[in-house]
């Protein structure tokens, strides 16, 4: 380790930010990356006698600190066979060389017909990060990459591995042996802790990692170094607490008002509608009662201490109460308004003097900006939009937005049928942040799943270690707003010009366990569906048809695009398919099961279809699309919520093809009673994707 410290110092000390090839590959071969044979020289006879010792062929290099891209700037030759070869390389390179105020590198010629690349960057948010993909001269064109945040395990190297398009490459091929996974592996976890212990280390690029018998070689490689960045002093704020705001026994809100769907009126309406069985004060200058309660005229006046108070006043404001709250004995704060650094230089200002105001009472808040919290369990609201009494369920979310406390929550209250245990909006996050959020809900005993809305992480690592934990047993699924595809377009390393921030983001989920989602729909389907239905065991499923073409389609997306199964059933339950359908249909899965609702009826060919397929041990999941129109006729839909409940160990989700107000109808009458329907028939199949992915990552 000493002679890895001393050769970054000595390049620091020089004045460099790259380590030459020589040195970075010294560096690689101390923590156990096999690199080529090569000797460092400073004339011709010396670089005879090195390819007499390596044998030819060799591949004579420029070798300096300051040399990147070698290929494009013609300061490489491959190839050299013999002596008069190796002269005639000497007498090109030897001039550039010496401008560069470099030496010449002999190095043995590694042949091998699969090119791979790995690479480590530092990310502003995560830190150092791993990247491993296809290699050689296409490694940028392609972008075939996956990344992990250091430190990896050995799962988290094999997964990154496995990651790429290109991974079947890395098994054994046209004659050539398989890559030795162990040894990759333990690479790509060796690149991440030289970033863990060298701070100075910015980038290392190896390119190729060439394949010789199986085995991984570093042929080229590139270490690019920084001034360590000081760590930011953050202002000392409480921890913890969190079950202030979401189990109080008393409750102020500052800024109450009489006019109905202000913000002040709109929160105390929907606390007196959750049935909120705590005290509630109210406080407004102007004093007097509303909705039956006493207004007192300030903070100081309320008759006694309060847990937790939702300030809805301006943003100027703010500051001063919450200073006086917490001399009332306040411990944990909302704060409404907006205007803060959201908006300019001068919301900044203030929105300083109001994390001031925080880490000098020693409150929790969340906000600034924010649309309030929900918690069903203790009947309580603090959102200011209009809301009436939130359905209780099992399901949780965490949103760097307003949304779900304002009109997403009046949507799923009004149109989906399902409840919620949790809600916190996060706002400006100047207290409150993402991370602590989802420690509380891992051991939240209400909360079965949880949602993530995020545009940033306020603090990332720590947000994957919880992440990591917490996925293990509750499924987490997130949509990542504000993702930007731009890498670094003047890094030197291809690492990092591969490393946009949101394949970064990309692996650090995977990493932890969170479940990506890129359509904002999912958030409130997915949770539906887990709401009424369990998880899946696998990613297995079978679906029921009224159209040939439908069945086709819907096959592809879940082979192509969903990552979902569509497997053989058991001979017996084929067979009983076949017996309940005409014999001109030849009956597999998917179900096309139209001929026998022809033939038998639509209510008995779905509800015998359907359980065949349920009891079948090949199958994880069960959609079934009714179709529903006068002419073919409309089924009681008692059947469907009789099949789930017999069979309530595998999710059973409809969708609909026909007539609207039919396929409404039956939702309005399925979701009261625990089954899951969906409007769009490709989205029962993206939910169980979704769902299939959470029980993977359950299951690691």
């Amino acid at each position: 380790m000493k002679s890895v410290e001393a050769i970054i110092e000595e390049a620091i000390l020089a004045g460099k930010t790259t380590i030459s090839e020589f040195d970075s590959k010294k560096i690689l071969e101390a923590y156990g990356i096999s690199i080529t044979h090569e000797i460092l020289t400073d004339d011709l006879a010396e670089a005879e006698a090195a390819a007499e010792q390596i044998g030819y062929p060799v591949v004579m290099k420029v070798c300096a600190a300051d040399v990147a891209h070698k290929t494009e700037q013609g300061l490489l030759e491959p190839g050299i066979k013999n002596a008069a070869e190796l002269k005639h390389a000497y007498n090109n390179l030897t001039t550039k060389a010496r401008e560069l105020g470099g030496r010449i590198l002999i190095q043995e010629m590694v042949k091998g017909p699969r090119e791979l690349v790995m690479g480590l960057t530092r990310d502003d948010q995560f830190g150092p990060c791993v990247m491993f993909g296809l290699g050689g001269i296409f490694t940028e064109a392609l972008g075939d990459v996956s990344f992990r945040v250091a430190p990896l395990t050995e799962q988290d190297a094999q997964e990154m591995c496995c990651e790429i398009n290109g991974h079947k490459i890395l098994e054994g091929v046209r004659g050539h042996e398989a890559v030795r996974m162990d040894l990759l592996s333990q690479y790509l976890k060796n690149l991440g802790q030289i970033g863990l212990d060298h701070p100075a280390v910015r980038e290392i690029d190896i390119n190729p990692l060439i394949v010789r018998d199986g085995q991984p070689v570093a042929v080229d490689a590139l270490i690019v170094l920084t001034e360590p960045k000081p760590k930011k002093s953050e202002a000392k704020l409480a921890t913890g607490g969190l079950e202030k705001f979401f189990e109080p026994q008393s409750v102020a809100v500052i800024g109450a008002s009489q006019t109905p769907h202000k913000a002040g009126n709109d929160v105390i309406q929907n606390i007196l509608a959750n049935e909120f069985a705590g005290k509630l004060f109210l406080v407004n200058p102007r004093g007097g009662e509303i909705l039956g309660h006493k207004v007192y005229k300030s903070i100081q006046d309320l008759p006694e201490s309060v847990d937790l108070a939702v300030i809805i006043l301006p943003a100027a404001a703010t500051p001063e109460a919450i200073r006086n709250c917490a001399a009332k004995g306040a411990k944990a704060i909302v704060l409404a308004a907006g205007g803060f650094a959201e908006v300019d230089d001068k919301g900044e200002r203030l929105q300083e003097e109001t994390l001031k105001a925080i880490r000098d009472s020693g409150v929790r808040a969340i906000g600034p900006n924010t649309s309030g919290h929900t918690s069903t369990p203790h009947n309580f609201t603090s959102s200011f939009f209009p809301l009436g009494k939130v359905p209780k369920g099992d399901v949780s979310y965490i949103a760097q937005t307003g949304n779900f406390a304002t009109h997403t929550m009046r949507y799923i209250m009004s149109w989906e049928h399902y409840g919620v245990a949790r809600v916190l909006g996060l706002g400006n996050k100047l207290d409150v942040e993402e991370s602590e959020v989802l420690e509380y809900y891992a051991q939240d005993p209400k909360t079965k799943a949880i949602f993530i809305y995020l545009e940033s992480f306020k603090k990332p690592r720590r947000f994957l270690e919880v992440a990591r934990k917490v996925t293990q047993s509750k499924p987490v699924i997130l949509l990542k707003g504000g993702a930007t595809a731009e890498g670094a377009s003047a890094a030197v390393a291809h690492t990092a010009a591969l490393a946009s921030n949101d394949r970064i983001i990309e692996g650090a989920l995977r990493q932890a366990g969170v479940v990506r989602i890129y359509t904002y729909s999912h958030l409130f389907l997915a949770a539906k569906a887990i709401s009424a239905m369990p998880l899946p065991k696998g990613n297995r499923i079978s679906f029921l048809a009224p159209s040939g073409a439908i069945l086709v389609c819907l096959t592809d997306l879940c082979h192509h695009r969903l990552g979902l199964s569509v497997p053989d059933v058991e001979e017996k339950t084929r067979q009983y398919l076949q017996d309940i359908s005409p014999p001109y249909i030849r009956m597999r899965n998917p179900v096309d099961i139209w001929p026998a609702a022809t033939a038998t009826g639509v209510e008995f060919a779905y509800r015998e279809g359907t359980e065949a397929v349920l009891k079948d041990d090949n199958i994880d999941a069960v959609v079934m699309i009714l179709m529903l129109t006068e002419e073919t006729g409309v089924p009681s839909m008692d059947f469907i919520v009789e099949l789930a409940e017999r069979y309530p160990e595998k999710p059973l989700y409809v969708t609909f093809s026909g007539q609207k107000k039919y396929m409404d109808a039956a939702k309005e009458y399925l979701e009261p009673r625990g089954v899951p329907t969906f409007p769009l028939i490709e989205q029962p199949f993206e939910v169980l994707s979704i769902l299939a992915r959470c029980r993977k990552a359950m299951d690691r």
